[in-house]
């Protein structure tokens, strides 16, 4: 170390705000931590390590020594600045719990960041949710907290129970043929379904989600079906592979509120490796006829490209970002994974056939299973139990959207079980516990 960074702390501080501005954490971090070995007392030291801390992602550290230095010195103009930094950052990356204490406490501070009032709605609980239950099973209070896929209830609901393409990290692409029924949702049947969620009033507005398994874009009355969500006051949601020659200028005309496109590799050679079956140059030019006709129609649809990662493709994600910003798409990176839930669990407990698709992955099943199971908050419910009902093609219900087989299913039709009678039928099904106990559930991590 050097005489001027060994020497007085007001030397020591200045070296560690240098190295911070610089971008030169981990150096930064260390000046800061001996800082606040040496006199407890030193406030700015401790903020300016917490801080450092939250850019370089050790979020437990930060929140540590951030609410250390808020209880030493909250009333300082300082945290003007800081405030909503901590409260987005931890909310941007989904620790909700975490984050809204430090936005609660910029509301207050008057803090000018129009996101903060947003993100602070969003965390807040629902008023259509308990906030807590007991899981007869695990034998324990669960709590709930603001669900993460939608701001309300969501219903997925498989119009198309059949889909285009065998991605291998799919259970359409994974398991055996013939595994499960196919075909389209009828129209009348739909309209009878979106009645029937009106009239339980589970929520105020819930989402539909118009897909699980399946291609909703395949379905050759997918206009009349948006034009009956939206006729209801309710929100809709598609997710498409854009392997399709046909139904763009309806779908577009239909005005979707919601439009995920899901593309892995941007060369043909990753691409039709992991979205097997599909053909890159029809999605590239559907890309464009996507934007084409939203523009034509007028619509209002928000459209989001979720960019599945993969060893072969993560290089090519400003290609893809690239694309998305000339058509005004939102561009997602999402590390890929393997589903569903009972092969996810098999592999990663290292029962079942190997799939060559698993080296692919950024991250085997065996090693980020385990780390999501030690990495979750305790206590806390599923999130696709309580706030989503999954519902197949032919009416009847599943355990939830991410499992895939018979046994899994509710052996229950929508349309003759009230909501309450569904929502007990999962919390009575033993793969919720075989889920929770390999820590694969959908609810919230701890810091890191």
């Amino acid at each position: 170390m050097s005489a001027h960074a060994a020497g007085t702390i007001e030397a020591r501080m200045a070296l560690a705000m240098e190295h911070q501005a610089a971008g030169r954490l981990e150096e930064a971090a260390a000046l800061y931590e001996g800082i606040v070995a040496e006199d407890p007392r030193q406030v700015n030291a401790r903020h300016n390590l917490g801080m450092t801390r939250l850019h370089r992602g050790e979020f437990a550290g930060a929140v540590r020594a951030l609410e250390i230095a808020w209880a030493q010195d909250g009333a300082n103009p300082g945290w003007q600045q800081s405030l909503p930094m901590i409260g987005l950052t931890l909310f941007d990356r989904l620790h909700w719990e975490d984050a809204q204490p430090w936005l609660a406490r910029a509301a207050v501070a008057g803090c000018g960041e129009p996101r903060i009032y947003a993100a602070l709605e969003r965390i807040s609980p629902r008023d259509y949710l308990e906030p807590e239950v007991f899981d007869a099973r695990l034998g324990r209070t669960l709590l709930r907290y603001a669900p993460r896929e939608s701001p309300t209830y969501v219903y997925a609901i498989d119009v198309a129970g059949t889909c285009n393409l065998k991605c291998p990290t799919c259970p359409v692409g994974n398991s055996p043929i013939g595994s499960r029924a196919k075909g389209f949702m009828e129209v009348d049947l739909f309209r009878r379904i979106v009645e029937k969620i009106v009239a339980d009033g589970a929520a105020a507005r819930p989402e539909i989600f118009l897909f699980n398994w399946g291609e909703p874009l395949l379905h050759p009355k997918l206009g009349e079906i948006l034009g009956l969500i939206h006729a209801a006051g309710m929100p809709s949601h598609l997710s498409t592979n854009l392997n399709v020659d046909r139904g763009l200028r309806e779908m577009a005309k239909a005005n979707p509120t919601n439009l995920k496109i899901s593309i892995s590799g941007f060369t043909p050679q990753a691409y039709e490796r992991t979205h097997a079956g599909g053909n890159l140059a029809l999605v590239k030019s559907n890309l464009y006829r996507v934007r084409h006709e939203l523009d034509k129609a007028g619509a209002t649809t928000r459209v989001w490209v979720g960019h599945h990662l993969y060893r072969n493709n993560v290089h090519q994600q400003e290609d893809v970002a690239a694309v998305c910003r000339e058509l005004g798409f939102e561009h997602h990176p999402i590390v890929a994974f393997f589903q569903p839930l009972e092969r996810l669990i098999e592999v990663a407990e290292g029962r079942g056939a190997p799939h060559p698709i698993l080296d692919e992955l950024l991250d085997h099943p065996r090693d980020y299973v385990p780390r999501l199971r030690d990495g979750r908050r305790e206590g806390m419910d599923c999130e696709l139990r309580f706030n989503q009902t999954a519902i197949n093609f032919d009416g009847t219900v599943a355990l939830c959207c991410s499992v895939y087989e018979e046994a899994n299913m509710l052996g229950a039709n929508f349309l003759e079980h009230s909501h309450e009678d569904l929502q007990a039928r999962k919390y009575a099904h033993p793969f919720c516990e075989t889920c929770m106990k390999a820590g694969v559930q959908y609810s919230p991590a701890r810091l890191p």
